[in-house]
Order: C-alpha cells, then sequence, then structure tokens
C-alpha cells in the first residue's frame, strides 16, 4: 500500500512541477519508390545508388532498376543517383506524410569506366536511329565526331570540339552570342549547317555537347556526299545530329 501510494504521489509532484511538458510529436516521413532508366533507350538500371538527402537511407536499385527507400523526412529531398557508366543524376523530390512518392529517373549515359564492347554494343542498337550517321561514318567520306569520341576528348562545346578539326576555322561574334565556321579551303564563304536534318545559319558558342549523337564535317564539294548536296555544298558543310532522349520524365 505505502509503495503504491509512494508512486501516486511521485507523479503527481512530476506533473505539478512540470506542467506545461508534452511528448514531441514524431517527425511527418513518407517514401519514395522510383525506376532509374537509361534516358535515351529506357532500359532499367541496375546496380544504381541513390542516396535521398543528407543524412536520408541509400538504396540501390535492383536488376529492374527499381528502388524504394522508406522513412524519408517529409519536405523536399534532394535524390542524388550514381552508377558507372552514367552522368550523376540529382532530382527534387517532394515528400509527404505516410505516402510513397512514385517516379521515374533517367540517367544519361556516358561508357565511363565500361568496356569498349559495351560501349560499341550500344552504339550499334541505335544505328536504326542514327542510321544515315553511321552509314556516311563508314564510308568516311568527310570528317566525323560521335557521342563517344565527344566524351573521350571532354569537350565542353561543339566549337571546342569544331576547332580541333583540321581545315575548320571558327568566328565568334560575342556581342550576338553567335559563331560561324569556314573552311579553310573556301573562307569567302560559310559552310551549310544541318541540325537533325534541317538546315541552320549558325550556332551557340555554348551550346552543350552532351546532348549531340554525331557531328560530320565535309571540307569541300569533294567530300559533300549527295544528300547534303546543293548550292552551298561548295563551302562545305556541318551536319549536327542529337542525342533524342524519350524517357527525360521530370521526377515528381
Amino acid at each position: 500500500m505505502n509503495l503504491v501510494l509512494g508512486r501516486i504521489r511521485w507523479v503527481g509532484l512530476v506533473a505539478a512541477l512540470f506542467p506545461f511538458i508534452i511528448p514531441a510529436p514524431a517527425t511527418a516521413q513518407g517514401a519514395v519508390r522510383g525506376k532509374v532508366v537509361d534516358s535515351e533507350v529506357g532500359t532499367p538500371i541496375s546496380g544504381a545508388t541513390v542516396q535521398v538527402g543528407k543524412d536520408g537511407p541509400t538504396v540501390k536499385t535492383d536488376s529492374a532498376g527499381v528502388f524504394l527507400a522508406q522513412k524519408v523526412t517529409a519536405g523536399v529531398q534532394e535524390l542524388n543517383i550514381k552508377v558507372i557508366g552514367y552522368e550523376p543524376g540529382v532530382f527534387d523530390v517532394t515528400i509527404h506524410n505516410s505516402v510513397t512518392v512514385d517516379g521515374i529517373f533517367p540517367l544519361d549515359f556516358n561508357g565511363y569506366q565500361l568496356p569498349a564492347v559495351v560501349v560499341e554494343a550500344r552504339a550499334e542498337a541505335l544505328v536504326q536511329r542514327y542510321g544515315e550517321f553511321e552509314h556516311r561514318r563508314h564510308l568516311r567520306l568527310g570528317t566525323y565526331l560521335r557521342w563517344d569520341e565527344l566524351h573521350e576528348q571532354a569537350y565542353s562545346s561543339i566549337g571546342d570540339a569544331l576547332r580541333t578539326v583540321g581545315g575548320v576555322r571558327i568566328r565568334c561574334d560575342q556581342a550576338r552570342y553567335e559563331c560561324l565556321a569556314f573552311m579553310a579551303r573556301t573562307p569567302q564563304c560559310q559552310p551549310t549547317w544541318y541540325v537533325d536534318g534541317i538546315e541552320v545559319h549558325s550556332f551557340h558558342e555554348s551550346t552543350p555537347i552532351s546532348d549531340v549523337y554525331g557531328i560530320e564535317i565535309y571540307r569541300g564539294p569533294g567530300e559533300v556526299p549527295a544528300e547534303f548536296g546543293g548550292s552551298n555544298a561548295a563551302c562545305g558543310v556541318i551536319a549536327i545530329w542529337t542525342k533524342s532522349k524519350p524517357y527525360r520524365i521530370t521526377a515528381p
């Protein structure tokens, strides 16, 4: 009896001394489930490491490219996704309390640290999309720079890549943020430019190289293939093919 009475008195004393202490509310948490895919061909990427925020969970994608991160603090969280052969991906995701957010997270292929046979197999898989470029590249009528060569040389822009091609001169107008190319053989006129088969006038010096699949350079009429022939073919032709990324979907 005395022991029970003592406990009652102690509880009453604590309540009297600390009347405003209440239990802290539990931190709102949710989850994020996603699929990591190749941004260009949509294939799942397995073995990718997904870090949720600075202090959140770290998980890996399974053979289907799927991951599930649980007990993620509610609010906007930054997802950092890394895997060999792809550019790191950074995505902002809004997490809601007791809700599982679903999303698709595309990464850009770069082939870094992957065996050459893997890189070449991927290129062959894309031949149907870029068949004309690959056909002319094998004929070697002009100079060709493909995405894997561009990445290997670490060019930061189209201008950087073109400056390395013999017989090509680049002149930039900084005031207009515009660059023009000239062929050493025909400095009096400009070559014809094509981007994805459409004729254009010039290019921006800062144009990123990461979205370029290939560049074709023909320095004179003796090199220009029939499909690029025309009244300006004598001044040369530069054709740029960009990567099609149908799986570049915005994460939630």
